[in-house]
């Protein structure tokens, strides 16, 4: 017998300002990239329905895309309880944005303790024409610390695993409470 209930995941999306975490919730959401996208003040958050073949229900996902700015970590975290799954971003143009991911495994931690995570390199589109900064070996390494269920490499602005990105981690979320 097929349930009828929807599933209802929240997903927080999180790291430092600037990585490019309300771009690539836009273009998953509308499926396009937007430049001129400003600063997340606080948080924000967005609907998408998912249908997946191999799950009976439709998934509800919300996802709370969280400022990135220190001084907003006081409300950052209200808005992790109840979440099901985490993204960390980081560009990958920027290797600050890479080490202090391990402050915000720590930060969401300490509020909702593991939950299923990706890692998440953004801005592929920026190294493809320069040099690489971080290095597979480091995404490897940080996988492993944080966790991670996998690591994708995205370019919001191409819309590059995008999708790939939120859906594997909606079905990530479903596969630990089947």
């Amino acid at each position: 017998m097929v349930s009828s209930r929807n599933l209802f995941y929240k997903i927080c999306i999180v790291g430092n300002a600037g990585v490019g975490k309300t771009t690539l919730l836009h273009h998953y959401l509308k499926g396009r990239f937007k430049s001129n996208l400003e600063s997340t003040i606080g948080a924000n958050f967005f609907i998408k329905y998912v249908k997946f073949p191999q799950v009976k229900n439709l998934i509800t996902l919300q996802a709370w895309d969280l400022a990135g700015q220190d001084h907003f970590k006081w409300v950052r975290r209200e808005f992790y309880i109840g979440a099901k799954g985490i993204i960390y971003v980081f560009d990958l143009t920027q290797k600050q944005s890479f080490e202090d991911l391990l402050h915000w495994k720590e930060e969401v931690e300490k509020v909702i303790g593991i939950k299923p995570n990706l890692l998440v390199g953004n801005k592929l589109d920026l190294i493809n024409s320069g040099k690489r900064i971080i290095e597979i070996e480091e995404t490897n390494s940080l996988k492993k610390q944080i966790t991670a269920r996998a690591y994708f490499e995205t370019s919001a602005k191409l819309g590059k695993k995008v999708d790939d990105v939120f859906n594997k981690l909606a079905l990530e979320i479903y596969k630990s409470f089947d």
